[in-house]
């Protein structure tokens, strides 16, 4: 049987920019890395929120992205 241990965490903030000359929406997404792995999700959430409220433009989404490490048990 596996193991899997997460090894990795990141934070992402995708916001809207505005549209390009063609009208087509334009967006950005800014990474956090190093975030512990530990973290509760809703405490990533209400960081992303608390960093997305000091940015001029509004956030679209938060994400996170954790990866893991898969070894023989």
């Amino acid at each position: 049987m596996a193991k899997s241990t997460n090894i990795k965490s990141s934070l992402f903030l995708k916001y809207h920019l505005g549209q390009d000359d063609k009208g087509k929406e334009v967006y950005k997404t800014q990474t956090f890395n190093n975030v512990r792995t530990a973290a509760a999700d809703e405490d990533i959430y209400s960081v992303g929120m608390a960093l997305g409220s000091l940015l001029p433009d509004p956030i679209v989404e938060i994400f996170r992205k954790n990866v893991h490490l898969l070894t023989e048990n």
